[in-house]
């Protein structure tokens, strides 16, 4: 080769490169970015060969807060997210709107083509999911919503030792949400610690007509649109937002499905500030095929259980988080002699305390690995580890929960119409 040839080349293979990679580029559409948005952008940024081809939201605040952290200065901003639908060069859409609004995103994202990734709960109500789901199986769609705690490998360790058998007959799960704030929940904006409004919270800076469009007209409220997760209008509250993560992680660990029956209740007995949704609630779930309940506390006020789950069986106890898991024996059992072996010293004398195994949790950000494997099965189009199709089974118990708490009744899933009764 001519030193001129392999000056050419040392040029053209970058370009070549350049090339291919805009060719596997994948452009994304982003509905959101106030609190959880940002973080995902913040992620969206770090994943390869991913463009976010314009973003969608209803206030001025959170798109100048976004604009500096734009790749492209030139990256389109619409109060329509429609509008990123009908670009063609946008070929997938995460959406982090409020709870009220993730039905409608969703099925316009699917039916114009759109792959989907939607933060968790999957919709507001079980009618909305059925829909959802229905459009989701149509189309044939990747779509993946953001229970990241399927992107964390110990949970996949944790679902190979309960599926062992192990730790004996499981007739009991209990879950957690254990929080003690000294800032008030959810009365936030920017991120999950400033309290209060921005500056450019007035009806001038926010497009409340959209945001209001599927719900009965009201005034204007700041609170109502910066802190909506406090109110029923536009939020599961603590059963969607908060146990939805460690209900589908049992739903993972344990292929639970839908429970046959809940029983729920509590009330708004910490943060009397106006909120509508409970900052405190407990919810029961009984799988009598399976043979096990599940029961569910959301604490407000106590934070000193430090995981999100026990897994109760005859022979010992799994308690699993996003920190890592800790398994402890019953007693000096199979499960003991596997773990620590027969010889063991005294620190083994008292068992309710002293763990015979630990696993935790590898380094690493979960939501970056969650939207990785989301865009990894876009291009391969091939199943995500939490398809539409598995946040259906979380968000209809938690509509049963809600169902529950709101009428103060148990209530009962019906399979064959897939209706809540009772």
């Amino acid at each position: 080769m001519t030193a001129l040839g392999a000056a050419v080349s040392t040029i053209e293979l970058p370009r070549l490169a350049r090339a291919q990679n805009l060719a596997n580029e994948i452009g994304v559409g982003l509905i959101g970015v106030g609190v959880r948005g940002y973080e995902l952008h913040e992620d969206l940024r770090r994943c390869k060969s991913v463009r976010v081809g314009g973003i969608s939201d209803l206030s001025e605040h959170y798109f100048d807060r976004i604009k500096p952290r734009l790749q492209d200065p030139k990256t389109p901003l619409h109060h329509d997210y429609r509008r990123l639908l009908d670009d063609r060069e946008i070929g997938a859409i995460v959406i982090a709107s409020p709870d009220h609004w993730h039905a409608a995103m969703t099925l316009d994202a699917l039916a114009a083509g759109k792959d989907v990734y939607v933060e968790k709960p999957l919709t507001y109500s079980l009618e909305e999911a059925v829909q959802v789901r229905n459009k989701a199986r149509e189309t044939g769609r990747v779509t993946q919503v953001g229970y990241q705690r399927r992107s964390i490998e110990h949970f996949y360790k944790a679902r190979e030792i309960v599926q062992s058998g192990i730790l004996g007959e499981i007739t009991q799960i209990q879950l957690w949400s254990s929080r003690n704030r000294a800032s008030t929940p959810w009365r936030k904006y920017n991120d999950y610690n400033t309290e209060g409004l921005p500056a450019k919270s007035g009806a001038e800076h926010v497009d409340w007509q959209r945001f209001q469009a599927n719900r009965p007209p009201r005034p204007y409220d700041p609170l109502r649109f910066f802190h909506w997760q406090c109110y029923e209008e536009y939020s599961t509250g603590i059963f969607g937002i908060l146990m939805s993560h460690p209900l589908d992680a049992a739903n993972l660990v344990m292929d639970l499905g839908i429970p046959e029956t809940c029983a729920a209740t509590g009330g708004v007995y910490r943060y009397k500030d106006g909120r509508t949704v409970p900052d405190t609630c407990n919810a029961l779930f009984n799988y009598p095929a399976l043979g096990l309940t599940v029961s569910f506390i959301g604490s407000s006020n106590n934070e000193y259980f430090s995981q999100e789950a026990q897994y109760r069986g005859t022979h010992g106890t799994l308690e699993l988080g996003t920190s890592g898991f800790r398994i402890f024996a019953e007693k000096r059992n199979a499960l003991f002699e596997k773990f620590v072996g027969k010889a063991a010293p005294d620190r083994w004398s008292n068992l309710r305390s002293t763990p015979v195994f630990e696993e935790p949790a590898k380094a690493g950000n979960s939501t970056l690995a969650h939207l990785e494997n989301f865009f990894e099965n876009v291009r391969s189009r091939g199943q995500c580890k939490a398809p539409v199709s598995e946040g259906f089974k979380a968000m209809a118990a938690v509509a049963m929960s809600i169902r529950s708490y709101q009428t103060q009744r148990s209530v009962r899933w019906d399979t064959s119409s897939e209706k809540i009764l009772g």
